[in-house]
């Protein structure tokens, strides 16, 4: 029996694939939430049977474990969201690449939107978040860079973290926090964003594109794809993984930024994500950029963030950690994608 190398691609709820020789059987295991459009829809049209590569996905717990299992060579490739623990895994020796986006912020394209419950004080975005000060405000972590964003969004209106309680909790326990009033104020993912706002818990006030710094043709990537070193010396597979997964992200795009067969897509998704068709169809999209761009400005400004919270020590050099030769060699064989 030929071993399976294990591969990971993960987005908010952390899952991971296994790779292995096409000849190999692998199995797919449940996973949720839209940042995997680019998976599903790559393995559904068959881009990684073609590029000689077969994928099983299954859940992990949080961004240490995946780091770990890259380290100990458990895994080959993770989605992991933006933390110390990225950065300060080069300065402890730890052999990994950043080769793509995941997951990303630009406008339009956000699937992490910063929403109040449904029966806080009603008053212009102004007035809301001056009256969220000394206020419970839930984010899935405060040594990551969803914490830097809400930093960055309070500044424009004159305030600061400590203005507000922040709170940390899984994206699950959001909606039920928000219901309860335990919390005034969440910065939710989907698909549990929809599930607030379409249940009538909560209403959004923010898309924060700004507060990441996304625009239009460099969105802000809040979680990278990570190879394992030992992967991205397979270039074979390495190669032949990122080659199927651009195509699968670009039919994402291409149905939701351009509408092109985009019931097809949905239905799609909603099978393999397991969500209702309503779910993603009224949804917001999740920024999956089409060429595989790294945003390095925000990975720096993440990083001095840590450093300035005392999460790190110190800057390493972004080019110890991030290889784009990957996506780079894909869109040179299919062409820069251009939005509009």
């Amino acid at each position: 029996m030929m071993r399976r190398r294990s591969l990971l691609a993960a987005g908010s709820v952390l899952p991971f694939v296994s790779v292995a020789r096409a000849e190999t059987a692998v199995r797919f295991g449940s996973v949720g939430g839209l940042t995997d459009a680019g998976l599903y829809l790559a393995e559904d049209q068959g881009f990684f049977a073609a590029a000689g590569v077969s994928v099983h996905m299954q859940r992990m717990p949080s961004a240490p474990a995946l780091l770990t299992a890259l380290a100990t060579g458990a895994l080959d490739v993770a989605g992991i969201s933006v933390t110390p623990g990225l950065f300060s895994s080069i300065a402890q020796g730890v052999q990994i690449r950043i080769v793509g986006d995941k997951q990303s912020v630009r406008p339009g394209f956000s699937a992490t939107r910063l929403v109040v419950r449904k029966d806080f004080p009603a008053g212009t975005e102004s007035e809301t978040v001056a009256a969220l000060r000394g206020k419970p405000v839930a984010i899935s972590a405060k040594a990551a860079s969803v914490a830097m964003v809400l930093r960055n969004y309070l500044a424009g209106f004159g305030m600061t973290l400590s203005d507000v309680h922040v709170v940390e909790l899984p994206y699950p326990s959001m909606v039920p926090a928000l219901g309860s009033g335990a919390v005034d104020a969440a910065v939710v993912l989907e698909p549990f964003l929809s599930q607030a706002l379409q249940q009538g818990i909560a209403r959004p006030l923010n898309d924060l594109a700004a507060a990441s710094g996304g625009t239009a043709t460099d969105g802000s990537t809040s979680v990278p794809l990570v190879y394992s070193e030992a992967f991205a010396r397979n270039k074979t597979a390495a190669q032949g993984f990122m080659d199927a997964y651009l195509r699968g992200v670009r039919l994402y795009n291409e149905a939701f930024a351009r509408g092109v067969d985009k019931d097809r897509i949905i239905g799609i998704l909603a099978s393999r994500a397991k969500l209702d068709v309503a779910v993603i169809r009224d949804g917001f999209p999740a920024g999956l950029d089409p060429n595989g761009r790294v945003n390095l400005r925000f990975l720096n400004e993440c990083q001095q963030y840590f450093i300035q919270q005392k999460y790190l020590r110190e800057a390493i050099d972004l080019a110890r950690l991030v290889d784009t030769s990957f996506a780079d060699s894909t869109v040179a064989r299919l062409g820069e994608y251009k939005a509009g």
